[in-house]
């Protein structure tokens, strides 16, 4: 990527969310509308750092590729303040239900950061790959190990898991190639009817997210910013992924302004998360 020094992040959302064309038709009547319009948000995203997030959807709080600590420069961490609400679980962060971690990367996990999360909040549990998994059962041996659920399909597979009635598909997707590349990547499926997508830090190549085929439609896709640049990341994206809607995430806080102008220059319609704790309800 690029070599930029650390700042602090100056941009909120940029963009509004957009609708892109459905594969599947969706039917709705006029009655149905009235109503929806009436009816608080099926998902409510924060955006937490880099690409960590927490998502609440159909009343359950999950965090995503979160609490991170020093994180990857150029990449944006939590303020202290910010840290030790995630890390103690405080309000907004008491309630959460799961922890998901697409990757043992530093700025999409931190093992003493989710250790503390964990301790604090006796209602959470953790759901990734087995090396995460042991990670934080290094740092952290006394925790009850059901709540640490280590979970690894076969490469382009995935695997349903639950929290209560609401379904968690865990998706065998590879990282983008790099130096440190983990073997163990996931992306995650969160909800259904409505759903979102977390890709972590996949390779956006069509044979990687084919599985997608046989799960249901994404209805908002989390994605790196990257995968917005570029005719054929945007290709891509319309067409392996084919989202209704998108936001981008993973931004280095320096280059805020200037991807912002791009994606206005290229008519890329995303949201674009560059400030922590911007909450954004997302309607069906």
């Amino acid at each position: 990527m690029m070599a930029l020094h650390r700042s602090r992040l100056v941009l909120a959302c940029v963009s509004v969310l957009f609708l892109l064309p459905a594969n599947r038709p969706t039917a709705s009547t006029d009655a149905q509308v009235g109503t929806e319009a009436r009816r608080p948000p099926s998902v409510v995203l924060r955006y937490v750092a880099n690409a960590g997030v927490l998502l609440t959807i159909s009343g359950v709080d999950i965090l995503i590729d979160a609490p991170i600590r020093d994180g990857i420069p150029p990449y944006a961490t939590s303020s202290m303040g910010e840290r030790q609400k995630l890390e103690q679980a405080r309000s907004p962060y008491d309630r959460v239900a799961a922890i998901l971690i697409t990757h043992w990367h530093e700025d999409h996990f931190d093992a003493r950061a989710v250790a503390a999360h964990l301790a604090a909040n006796a209602r959470a549990v953790l759901i990734s790959a087995p090396e995460v998994v042991d990670r934080v059962r290094a740092v952290a041996p006394a925790l009850d190990s059901t709540r640490l659920r280590a979970v690894l399909p076969a490469p382009g597979t995935s695997d349903l898991m639950r929290l209560g009635p609401l379904p968690i598909r865990v998706l065998r997707i590879r990282h983008n190639p790099t130096r440190r590349l983990p073997e163990q990547h996931l992306g995650f499926l969160v909800g259904e009817p409505h759903t979102v997508l977390h890709t972590g830090d996949a390779d956006p190549a069509p044979d990687n997210f084919a599985l997608l085929r046989d799960l249901p439609q994404v209805d908002l896709a989390l994605v790196p910013f990257w995968f917005v640049q570029g005719e054929d990341n945007w290709r891509f994206v319309r067409t392996a992924l084919a989202p209704r809607r998108i936001a981008a995430l993973h931004l280095p806080p320096a280059d805020a302004q200037s991807v912002r102008r791009a994606f206005e220059a290229a008519r890329r319609p995303a949201v674009l998360l560059a400030e922590p704790g911007t909450a954004i309800p997302l309607d069906p």
